[in-house]
């Protein structure tokens, strides 16, 4: 797995500085979106990543799936990735590159996860609330989570802000146990 994560991130890097040198990163964003979305499909999948398929073949079935769509610059790159044995990477590849992108243009990836779905109102609030706190726009990627009884927990990079009701109730547990 760490193999794979390193090529992922090689790859990435790689696509990153060649969408940033000839300002085409709005481009790479689609194409690599739109290439991994054809991937998903179990068949292509199973297809690029079985050892007995030539390799001709799985160029041919990519280039027919994905069509004029993509710029040739990506769906090389994807089929370098291929080529090389790392099919299973180029998932993870985009998420990367998505990553470079968002940190590029000064966007703070924020996992909510909340008790109940969040309306309009409370996502904006939630919105402007980490972007004060983070000093930068936030994307939010958000999850139900019952088990969190009410309130929000967030995690944006390595940092958990945690104002969930199950926090509390937990927090509260430890004094009274320790008093």
């Amino acid at each position: 797995m760490a193999r794979r994560e390193t090529a992922a991130r090689r790859y990435a890097d790689a696509a990153f500085e060649i969408g940033r040198a000839d300002r085409s990163l709005d481009e790479w964003e689609r194409d690599l979106a739109a290439l991994a979305e054809a991937l998903r499909s179990p068949e292509l999948r199973r297809l690029v990543e079985h050892p007995a398929v030539a390799y001709a073949d799985k160029e041919r079935v990519l280039r027919r799936v994905v069509g004029e769509g993509v710029s040739e610059l990506a769906l090389n790159l994807v089929l370098l990735m291929i080529r090389r044995g790392r099919p299973g990477a180029i998932e993870r590849m985009v998420a990367h590159f998505a990553e470079l992108l968002r940190s590029e243009r000064g966007i703070a990836l924020a996992d909510v996860r909340s008790a109940l779905t969040l309306e309009d109102p409370q996502r904006a609030a939630v919105a402007d609330g980490l972007a004060s706190l983070t000093g930068q726009q936030v994307e939010m990627r958000e999850t139900v989570d019952e088990s969190l009884i009410g309130g929000i927990a967030v995690r944006i990079g390595d940092t958990l802000y945690d104002g969930s009701v199950r926090n509390r109730l937990e927090r509260l547990r430890a004094r009274l146990t320790a008093g």
